[in-house]
């Protein structure tokens, strides 16, 4: 699954934070082994901003700072997908499975790396490889159990009881009510069935729907000409004519008010 621009924006300022507090401790721009070095435990790794960035020049950038000229190696031909697919199918072919990431790097001359970088995860990458390619494989492929993915919580950003950000539906109506005075509304009910809640507002009636995702409303089947408003964590999707309220937007904007 691809990640959402907050999640991305959210790594992006870890990184930055990091190299410009490394950078300020040494009055300097910080080299790739300095870094290694100054950074604490709970800073990102340099493995984890070079995935995230695919350089060390671009993190450096991404802080505001100017790049060593001895940190800006030379530019090498980029390798297509075409060939980062050819190459995976020849290793999977010659081991009769599809390898890890591990058995592939032991048997080819890339590493995973690459793969990461064009399909934002090994995963995602042997994924579409699958799908799409799977005529070219010379063996059948068993279908594998569907694992969790291991998300860590992240933290709301702001002083609440909620202490995580919602997961679901029902830890975004549990936020909303924590925040439905903030944002000028009271609540009149909520109940199980379409729409999920009354609310009120300068002495208006509005009936609401809460989501975890604004695209929860069409995967729910709930009708497009909803005179109401969809409350969600997330806007994922605009839907159409029907107003939204991202409790997640609200939040991040509130933080930069301050």
């Amino acid at each position: 699954m691809k990640k959402h621009k907050f999640d991305i924006q959210d790594e992006q300022d870890l990184i930055r934070l990091a190299i410009q507090r490394v950078a300020s401790s040494l009055g300097k721009t910080p080299t790739q082994k300095e870094y290694k070095t100054e950074r604490n435990k709970k800073e990102p790794s340099f493995d984890q901003i070079i995935y995230r960035l695919g350089t060390w020049s671009s993190a450096v950038r991404l802080s505001g700072l100017a790049p060593n000229p001895s940190q800006q190696p030379p530019r090498q031909p980029e390798i297509t997908k075409q060939q980062l697919i050819d190459e995976f199918l020849q290793v999977a072919n010659k081991l009769g499975r599809i390898p890890s990431t591990n058995q592939f790097q032991a048997n080819s001359c890339f590493s995973g790396t690459p793969y990461k970088t064009k399909w934002g995860s090994w995963r995602q990458a042997v994924d579409f490889i699958k799908e799409e390619h799977s005529s070219r494989l010379c063996f059948d492929i068993k279908p594998s159990r569907k694992q969790k993915s291991r998300r860590r919580k992240k933290r709301l950003r702001i002083n609440c009881p909620l202490v995580y950000e919602p997961e679901n539906e029902f830890e975004t109506i549990a936020l909303f009510c924590l925040l439905a005075e903030e944002l000028g509304f009271t609540i009149k009910s909520i109940k199980s069935s379409f729409p999920d809640a009354l609310l009120e507002k300068d002495g208006v009636d509005i009936p609401v729907e809460f989501e975890f995702l604004s695209s929860n409303y069409q995967q729910h089947g709930h009708p497009p000409g909803f005179s109401g408003i969809v409350v969600c964590w997330r806007r994922d999707v605009d839907l159409g004519g029907i107003r939204i309220i991202s409790i997640e937007e609200y939040i991040r904007e509130k933080k930069k008010q301050c």
